[in-house]
């Protein structure tokens, strides 16, 4: 668009100082609204097309194409207001060009303006973020979808903005109390409470791994008499390896040697009381956690659907389990004489390591790899599919060569796609041995094949994260922008000093207020 024409850089000085002292606080009188009407447009051309100016660049385009897009959004309340409401709320206007004169970011309003006819929004290079957030919320552009090349620029700020949280509780009882709580648990960065409250889980959580790690020791089980019989038991099903350290001629366990005669082997799963009180205080912790997140959820549907809330629940459940079971008289004991109820036992008992991955709601780097891994599904599948397809053809292979063979590994294609695995990924564990001189040439095919199927999919994968990680600096920046942006707002405001700048503020606010008034009457 062409600049703006010399007449209209020329604006009297006292004209420009009368309007804006009128935005700010001044009541425009009936001279004023008599004047408007006399340079008001009334041309069909000029009420079909909308002439603005935003920091010296001229913009025209049709008034159907603004209103057909957002009706919520400034420009859009500008053009269905009328020639007063107009000057109540812009800089200035130019009678001769017909332009109203906003004095905005330049650069953030070409975006604006593109997004209203291209309906795809783009972010400045040379914009920052959080300035650019604020030029959006001055457009009322509040819930826009980025253009997909953009979006990883802007989508922390948009989809973690507090401002959503607050829109969520908005008519729910107790939000003000509901939505502090809310923060203090979900974000670490909230304030000094939510960082000791953080501290406080992270250490919850680390005990209790702590606890779960030490009581499969058998120095912490209830009965740690025979504590060394544990390790000389493991070390002695692992003979071939140790090359007859042990004697082994009846495959019996030489106890004598070490003084524990009368030795029977237990499994390591009755820890010592201590550590069983350990696992119940962590469990009240994470109850008690749990049960306060779902209780000042503003969704709650949405809350259960959440992937970290469901690892809570898993991490609890199992407990709840065996101690409904024990309150009832069932042992876990017991339960190994009825098919498959032992195996669900052991299942849950699992489950309590996923606790694990409740250090990623307070770690980047778990949360960064949780997001490389799900905008990664494509070459993940491709993956897959490349890894079933040669791990089928290779172990059908394998087996119709080595399944004739004396004392063959390879006695089912199932046991040569276990062999075909371990190749392909190039782990090679050497517990299946190929015989043949054809079965060779094709492991050495196999391997090949795998180094292949692994390199292709890694840089996409490798691009991915390095997209995730740009993604949480960009993140951490805003938050610290967001951060630095309060302290300066309280330090304004409890000052006696103010910046010329802040002249401006006073102007926003007041354009806002007047902003809202137009609004009302519009609509």
């Amino acid at each position: 668009m062409a600049m703006l024409n010399v007449t209209s850089k020329k604006i009297d000085l006292g004209r420009r100082a009368s309007s804006i002292s009128a935005y700010q606080g001044r009541r425009v009188s009936s001279d004023d609204v008599k004047m408007s009407e006399d340079i008001s447009p009334h041309s069909r051309e000029d009420a079909e097309h909308f002439k603005l100016n935003v920091g010296g660049k001229s913009f025209c385009f049709r008034s159907d194409v603004i209103l057909t897009c957002r009706e919520e959004s400034l420009l859009s309340t500008l053009i269905r207001a009328t020639h007063t409401q107009r000057l109540m709320v812009m800089d200035s206007y130019d009678d001769k060009s017909g332009e109203y004169y906003l004095e905005r970011n330049v650069k953030a309003a070409e975006s604006v303006i593109d997004y209203f006819v291209t309906g795809k929004l783009h972010k400045p290079h040379d914009v920052c973020p959080d300035r650019f957030s604020e030029e959006l919320q001055f457009w009322r552009l509040y819930t826009v979808q980025f253009a997909p090349c953009c979006g990883y620029m802007m989508g922390p700020v948009i989809r973690k903005d507090r401002k959503e949280d607050e829109h969520e509780f908005d008519g729910a009882l107790c939000s003000p109390f509901r939505l502090m709580v809310w923060r203090i648990m979900e974000d670490p960065s909230y304030s000094y409470i939510s960082k000791f409250f953080a501290f406080i889980s992270i250490s919850f959580i680390f005990t209790s791994i702590l606890g779960l790690i030490l009581g499969s020791m058998p120095e912490f089980q209830t009965n740690t008499t025979y504590a060394d019989g544990y390790h000389v038991y493991h070390i002695k099903q692992r003979h071939r390896y140790l090359y007859g350290k042990f004697d082994d001629a009846d495959g019996a366990i030489n106890l004598a040697a070490y003084n524990l005669t009368g030795y029977e082997y237990r499994p390591t799963d009755s820890p010592m009381p201590l550590l069983i009180t350990l696992e119940y205080c962590c469990i009240m912790w994470f109850t008690v956690e749990f049960l306060v997140r779902f209780l000042v959820a503003p969704r709650k549907k949405k809350f259960v659907s959440r992937a970290m809330n469901l690892v809570d629940l898993f991490t609890i459940l199992p407990v709840y389990v065996e101690v409904i079971l024990s309150l009832i008289g069932i042992q876990a004991e017991q339960l190994k004489e009825i098919t498959g109820a032992m195996l669900v036992m052991r299942v849950l008992r699992v489950l309590r390591m996923a606790r694990v991955f409740k250090l990623a709601r307070y770690s980047t780097g778990l949360q960064i790899f949780g997001n490389t891994l799900r905008a990664s599904m494509t070459e993940l599948s491709m993956l897959l599919i490349f890894l079933i397809t040669g791990t089928v053809f290779f172990s059908t292979i394998m087996y119709f060569l080595e399944k004739d063979e004396p004392y063959s590994d390879f006695n089912s294609i199932p046991a040569a796609c276990w062999w075909c695995i371990i190749t392909i990924t190039t782990v090679g564990f050497g517990d299946c041995h190929v015989q043949t001189t054809l079965g060779k040439i094709v492991a050495t095919a196999t391997s090949i094949t795998g180094i292949i199927i692994l390199a292709f999919p890694v840089s996409l994968i490798v691009e991915n994260f390095a997209h995730a990680q740009h993604q949480a600096l960009v993140e951490s920046q805003m938050k610290h922008a967001q951060m630095s942006n309060l302290a300066n707002n309280y330090v304004m405001k409890r000052g006696q000093s103010r910046r010329v700048r802040k002249g401006e503020s006073i102007r926003d606010a007041n354009r806002i207020n007047l902003l809202s008034g137009v609004i009302t009457s519009v609509a």
